[in-house]
């Protein structure tokens, strides 16, 4: 994977039929294979940096009419040479393209492999490195916004300021491991300890902003629960403005929990049509249906607990039990099939308590406007606000504040070398961030998700 010194190549298009494909050529004998099979329409020498209009020739015969663009090393994507062709859209041009390209000497790409050699290359960093797939996965505005803010380094001149930081704290732990015979103390520890706090406030900041960015990035979790047969499916389905879900008038019809998505206003919804809880069944399949219910609930950003009655206790007794179960939820009090209920609903003592009938879409609109506005509290962020997206991320600055804890508890306690080590640690996770201190397994994994090609 980490092999860095041969010509790679790659359809960088997706496959199929279409009106072109981009063939991408990576590595020292990128240009030197072109010109074997290029025939350019113009007299003149095959510059970089220009596009060259011209003919694939192999073994006398054309194979296609193309565009070829030539990037010189250092200044490409990869930092090694690079040519890209464009060419006619059929698979079959495509395969003979890569297949003669092959046989001048390259070998085909890995899954992420150009954008691996960007990175070995030093041409971004790590951070940066994940931000391109995110952006070729990007499904809304938020996504998008938070993509290219990665990608633009963000992220890595925060982390960069905090490392320099730790390595401040770091000298001074040094500086008196240098004079320790002395038996002088050279470290003015109040200082230390302001310094310390003010770089843990701000790690604590990147990891509660990774909520916000996972949300964004894979969208609000919105889980439908309640009783069999309330009508949580056919408000799914309403919701998502097409039959997905299945409807009867049997109890219990839904075993296990069904889930699609709806983009509103740049910001993606997951809604998660549940089964209905009935805590009194017998029946297997359903007990397990209703443990995936409440996994569901743990993992939401919003629960729409649905009710067909209007028996207040009951209900206020259903929602605070659960409130209780998980009480950083935010909870909807949804009251299903209004038009079948003749004595209308009392204003009760609750935040949010919607009146609906979901089989003909009364009130609906209205819960999905104010579902909307619950997202806003999420996405009203300040234009430069830096949110983590990545669970790698969030794991290394998570390590990272544990050991700095470590130094603050253990500052009067414990020998400086003893301090140095755990320093030290946190550095090293800030730069797993980046990929400064890095392994094959971890590059290995982060770039198999890529696309071949890119």
């Amino acid at each position: 994977m980490l092999k860095n010194d041969d010509t790679i190549v790659a359809i960088a298009t997706p496959s199929g039929y279409g009106a072109i494909a981009v063939i991408r050529i990576s590595g020292n004998n990128s240009i030197k294979i072109i010109k074997k099979i290029f025939c350019s329409f113009s007299k003149n020498q095959i510059e970089t940096n220009y596009i060259h209009l011209g003919y694939i020739k192999y073994k006398k015969q054309i194979i296609d009419k193309v565009l070829i663009f030539l990037f010189k090393k250092p200044k490409s994507y990869t930092g090694e040479d690079i040519v890209e062709i464009s060419c006619h859209g059929s698979i079959y041009i495509q395969n003979k393209l890569l297949s003669i390209i092959i046989d001048q000497g390259a070998r085909l790409a890995n899954p992420g492999e150009f954008t691996l050699r960007a990175f070995l290359n030093g041409k971004i960093d790590l951070c940066q490195a994940e931000s391109i797939l995110d952006i070729v996965n990007s499904e809304t505005f938020f996504s998008h916004k938070f993509a290219i803010n990665q990608m633009r380094g963000n992220i890595s001149i925060l982390i960069r300021k905090l490392s320099k930081e730790i390595i401040n704290l770091l000298s001074l732990i040094e500086f008196e491991l240098d004079f320790s015979e002395e038996n002088c103390n050279f470290i003015n520890y109040l200082e230390f300890k302001k310094m310390l706090y003010n770089i843990i406030k701000k790690l604590k900041t990147l990891i509660r902003s990774f909520k916000i960015g996972n949300a964004l990035k894979n969208g609000i979790s919105v889980s439908i629960i309640g009783c069999p047969n309330v009508g949580k499916s056919t408000l799914f389905n309403k919701l998502l403005k097409y039959e997905r879900s299945i409807v009867s008038n049997i109890a219990g019809t839904t075993r296990n929990y069904i889930e699609d998505s709806l983009i509103i206003n740049g910001i993606k919804f997951r809604f998660i049509d549940t089964a209905g809880i009935n805590n009194n069944t017998k029946d297997y399949i359903e007990k397990l249906g209703i443990k995936k219910t409440y996994s569901k609930i743990n993992k939401s950003d919003l629960i729409l607990y649905v009710f067909d009655d209007l028996n207040e206790k009951f209900i206020l007794k259903k929602v605070k039990s659960l409130q209780e179960k998980y009480p950083k939820k935010k909870i909807f009090i949804i009251i299903n099939k209004y038009d079948l209920i003749k004595k209308k609903i009392k204003e009760f003592n609750y935040k949010k308590i919607f009146k609906i009938s979901a089989k003909y879409g009364y009130g609906v609109n209205n819960l999905l406007s104010e579902i909307t506005f619950f997202s806003k509290k999420i996405t009203s962020l300040k234009e430069n606000t830096i949110v983590i997206t990545q669970t790698r991320h969030y794991e290394s600055f998570k390590k990272a504040i544990f050991y700095l804890y470590k130094v603050k508890k253990n500052l009067y306690s414990i020998s400086p070398e003893f301090l140095s080590i755990d320093i030290r640690t946190a550095l090293d996770y800030l730069g797993k961030v980046t990929g400064e201190v890095t392994n094959e397994d971890i590059l290995s994994n982060i770039f198999s998700k890529f696309c071949i090609g890119k």
